[in-house]
């Protein structure tokens, strides 16, 4: 099969000028990525002793991978898309700036014990036994699906991982944070509070961005991209609509190309420099010497990238 698209709604080849931008823009966050890898390297290099000591190198490898879609996203012309990952790559930003700023240790083991109460509470569904199963089970009966739904529950590699989570919360060194999670449970009136909430931390990602002093990102850019996530903006799809007729503007629309580049390649530098400085402070002047060259060609690119848009 061969269809080809309407143009005037999704044009996959784009004009050799604007291609030539997206281009420029999306080698220039793998540029930044690029580096990246290799501070994740030398923090994976680094002697530490400790499961813990992993999840910073956890977010910062996701950070990473969501940059790398960012850019792939952006050659593509499909910048809508590319700010659902912006808002996912800055909720993994805020909560890695939050890990690092204080108390590592104590916000790793959180994180660590947060994660084991919400695969619990998926796992625990296909374990017939359990209270929530038969609310799962009446769900999918619902939706009418003609199938053996017992071919779901009661598998032994489910059984398995229900209980390494319930082994890792109950050693000695998870103790204490259980304890806390289930202090700040009853305290928010939540069973499974965000894992920064512990130790009466921030009880939401709106508190959190306030907290780090990222009021304005979260107003501007956040809360404006979740029209892009939610059903809230699909309107944003119309150019103009009269009584009889409606102009729906292009899919791949580039409009915002611009404000998702210079974000992306920001907020990867912010994350790089507070990563180096609080877990591997011998490897900063790395990072100094490959920002000196980055910068000359970062500027040029925005300074010469002029995009002419109309709707």
């Amino acid at each position: 099969m061969n269809t080809k698209p309407i143009d005037e709604i999704l044009p996959r080849i784009a004009d050799e000028y604007l291609q030539k931008i997206l281009d420029d823009f999306s080698e220039t966050i793998d540029e930044v990525v690029n580096f990246g890898t290799h501070i994740l390297l030398w923090d994976v290099e680094t002697k530490r002793e400790g499961k813990d000591n992993n999840i910073p190198s956890l977010f910062l490898r996701n950070i990473i991978e969501l940059a790398d879609s960012i850019s792939v996203l952006t050659r593509n012309s499909l910048i809508d898309p590319a700010k659902i990952q912006i808002r996912a790559l800055l909720e993994n930003h805020f909560g890695l700036f939050y890990m690092l700023k204080e108390n590592e240790k104590q916000r790793a083991l959180s994180f660590m014990v947060w994660r084991a109460k919400k695969d619990l509470k998926y796992y625990k569904q296909f374990i017939s036994e359990n209270p929530q199963s038969k609310e799962l089970k009446s769900k999918i009966l619902k939706d009418e699906m003609n199938f053996d739904i017992s071919q779901f529950f009661d598998r032994p590699e489910v059984k398995d991982v229900i209980k390494a989570k319930v082994d890792l919360l109950n050693k000695p060194e998870f103790k204490e944070v259980h304890q806390e999670y289930m202090r700040t449970s009853k305290k928010l009136k939540s069973k499974y509070p965000n894992w920064y909430s512990l130790y009466d931390g921030p009880r939401n990602f709106l508190e959190l961005s306030n907290h780090l002093k990222k009021s304005v990102i979260y107003e501007f850019q956040y809360r404006k991209y979740s029209k892009n996530v939610h059903v809230t903006g699909i309107q944003k799809g119309f150019a103009r609509a009269g009584k009889d007729s409606a102009q729906i503007i292009q899919i791949r629309d580039f409009e915002h190309c611009k404000d998702v580049f210079t974000s992306t390649v920001s907020y990867l530098l912010e994350c790089y420099s507070q990563y180096l400085t609080k877990r591997i402070p011998d490897k900063r002047n790395k990072l100094t010497d490959w920002y000196r060259g980055f910068k000359q060609h970062y500027d040029k690119i925005v300074s010469e990238s002029i995009i002419n848009y109309k709707k």
